[in-house]
């Protein structure tokens, strides 16, 4: 009798996680390599539930396709900004009740030189910014989904309106009276064959010709870096370090505004009475910091579940090619300074504002 400590000893983890692997608990936070060492343990053993040994191995219902994720973050990265891996765990998810398999996991970094074999795979999603031609050097595959970004009009694609998000946002800070604005984010890059092609960033490039239209801009409100947690509390204190510094930023991530706060606090001064900040992305966290975030909540498990009833349709005979973009929402709380009961400003509203 193969028990559930049996594969445990094997897999070299522990019985709860083995347990939460096998029961498809995708809500685990556990890298890829520790899951698939789990099911290869236990389909080596020959694990069942119940503890009964089997001639039938674990996982192998019927399943009417296999697919493969592309992702272009580390699992380091994909930890510390939930949004990658909200992304990760919708597609997940929905493909459970697709009936749709998850076979193969690629991490598309700068040293790495992937070569995905499309006779094992029906379908691949693609998380993140990747170049057409990239995408062509790796794999020869038709149903392809992209996922955050729109690789070419010939794949389906699922999105966000992130000029829109960012409209939206700055123009809150501004009905409250904020005129000097500043901007915290990062560098957007697009993963090609020969490296990376550096652009600047969406919110970024909606935050100047905003603040241009308005007659606010000042480039020395300006402060990029990398998409890290840790940028955001490097590039605050550049900015408080100035004599003319802004009363409010937009922030791109909640994970870089949350350390923003702690710059704020240790130059003494007070979010929001003396500095306003509004980010994007909406992380369970942003709603238990002090004072809670103001942010652009980003349905980022639903764009995860979109793509894969996209590909559940291109299974079943769509040839067009869809591409979809999922609403955003405003969440106002107290890091901007405006009532905490004016929340879930759906985005379509700041038409009028534009």
């Amino acid at each position: 009798m193969v028990t559930i400590k049996d594969v445990a000893r094997k897999a070299e983890v522990s019985s709860a996680t083995v347990s939460r692997v096998l029961n498809k608990d995708y809500t685990l936070q556990v890298s890829e390599d520790t899951r698939q060492r789990i099911i290869v343990a236990a389909k080596a053993l020959g694990y069942r539930k119940g503890g009964m040994r089997s001639k039938r191995p674990i996982d192998t219902e019927i399943v009417k396709k296999n697919v493969g994720l592309l992702i272009t973050c580390s699992e380091k990265l994909e930890f510390s900004d939930p949004y990658f891996l909200s992304i990760r765990q919708g597609i997940e998810q929905e493909c459970v009740k697709q009936n749709i398999n998850v076979s193969k996991i690629f991490r598309l970094m700068d040293e790495s030189e992937h070569v995905i074999d499309s006779n094992e795979l029906d379908g691949l999603f693609v998380i993140g910014k990747v170049h057409n031609e990239l995408l062509n050097h790796l794999t020869r595959m038709k149903q392809i989904i992209s996922v955050d970004y729109m690789i070419d009009d010939k794949f389906d694609s699922v999105m966000f309106d992130l000029q829109k998000a960012a409209r939206q946002a700055i123009h809150h800070l501004i009905a409250l009276g904020h005129r000097k604005i500043g901007y915290i984010g990062g560098i957007s890059y697009i993963r090609k064959i020969s490296g990376r092609s550096y652009a600047t960033d969406i919110r970024q490039l909606e935050y100047e010709a905003i603040m241009k239209e308005a007659g606010y801009y000042n480039p020395k409100h300006i402060f990029v870096g990398e998409w890290r947690t840790e940028e955001g509390y490097a590039l605050m204190r550049q900015a408080l370090e100035q004599d003319d510094r802004p009363t409010a930023f937009l922030i791109g991530s909640d994970p870089m505004a949350i350390a923003a706060l702690k710059a704020v606090s240790e130059f003494k001064l007070k979010v929001p009475e003396d500095i306003a900040i509004v980010s994007f992305d909406d992380i369970p966290f942003a709603s238990f910091v002090t004072p809670p975030l103001t942010t652009v909540k980003i349905f980022s498990e639903e764009m995860g579940r979109t793509a894969v009833k996209l590909m559940a349709d291109r299974f079943n005979g769509r040839e067009i090619p869809l591409h979809v973009t999922i609403p955003t929402n405003l969440v106002i709380r107290n890091s901007c300074g405006s009532e905490s009961g004016r929340t879930n400003i759906d985005l379509q509203n700041s038409d009028a504002m534009s």
